[in-house]
């Protein structure tokens, strides 16, 4: 069995780097959101 102390830290590190591939659809998802607003915004 592993120690709990390299249990605690594998998992510090996978909390470290989060999952690339979200942060780029949650990017995209953001920056389409914010340019439906601003067309919004212009109508008005």
């Amino acid at each position: 069995m592993t120690s709990k102390s390299k249990k605690t830290k594998a998992i510090r590190k996978w909390k470290d780097k989060p999952n690339k591939a979200n942060q780029k659809a949650d990017l995209k998802r953001v920056q389409k959101n914010a340019e439906i607003l601003r067309e919004l915004a212009e109508k008005d």
